[in-house]
């Protein structure tokens, strides 16, 4: 699947998202941060976006993670079948865009690895 289909995709999904499930829980998806062009991007910049994804992008994946678990808890027995099901689309959620963003990652330090060897053969 392409980048961008990829990128459409969970558009959608955090569409739908934003307005089903966000009327059951409080809780707020981040924001995956911009990978760098691997091919055309300094150093400085995949050590910055790989910075940026370790200090912010992980922990606030796993804050709303821990959010989502944390008001499951609260309703406990009381959640409805929809409520349910929303927060497991949710959880689901979070891990495909930390999946996407090391995917997104790896190919540009993939790139850039490819780019400076070619480069310094040169």
């Amino acid at each position: 699947m392409s980048l961008m289909r990829k990128f459409i995709t969970f558009t959608v999904i955090l569409f739908a998202l934003s307005s089903s499930a966000y009327a059951v829980t409080s809780c707020r998806p981040p924001l995956a941060p911009v990978i760098p062009d691997g091919a055309a991007a300094p150093k400085e910049d995949i050590l910055a976006a790989l910075k940026t994804i370790k200090n912010d992008f992980q922990p606030a994946i796993l804050n709303f993670q821990n959010c989502i678990a944390t008001e499951k808890t609260a309703i406990g027995d009381v959640a409805t079948e929809q409520q349910i099901t929303e927060w497991d689309q949710l959880f689901d959620y979070a891990y495909a865009l930390e999946t996407q963003v090391a995917d997104q990652m790896n190919k540009a330090i993939r790139a850039y690895k490819a780019r400076t060897a070619k480069e310094t053969a040169e």
